[in-house]
């Protein structure tokens, strides 16, 4: 009997990047908070500017998971341990895991919110 295939290389980077998006808007969340508190002459440009990125991200999330729907996969749990970012999903009837270490998680992210505001965060 036939067994199906895992989950392809494609469809494992789109786990990958669903699972980047919440770490992304918690971080944007906090810069959010920290910006209210100081005393800058226009907090509310760079408030906005970064509630605009939330919206994006959300958007593209969305997108995402209709991509993810429509290939049979369901990401059920996202845990964040002290060395990594796991996501465990359900692919074609198997339950499989995806593990990123927060090193990769800081600079995928650092460079997706670089491209969101258009600069350039080459370290």
């Amino acid at each position: 009997m036939k067994r199906p295939p895992l989950e392809t290389e494609e469809e494992r980077q789109w786990v990958i990047q669903y699972a980047l998006p919440p770490v992304l808007l918690d971080v944007l969340e906090r810069d959010i908070r920290t910006l209210d508190t100081l005393k800058l002459k226009m907090p509310l440009v760079y408030i906005r500017s970064l509630r605009r990125v939330q919206d994006r991200v959300a958007c593209e999330l969305s997108v995402l998971r209709g991509k993810l729907r429509a290939r049979g996969i369901r990401i059920y749990d996202q845990r964040r341990t002290k060395e990594e970012l796991e996501a465990l999903f359900l692919c074609r009837g198997y339950h499989r895991k995806c593990s990123i270490p927060w090193d990769l998680v800081k600079a995928q992210v650092q460079r997706k919110l670089g491209s969101y505001l258009d600069i350039d965060v080459a370290q």
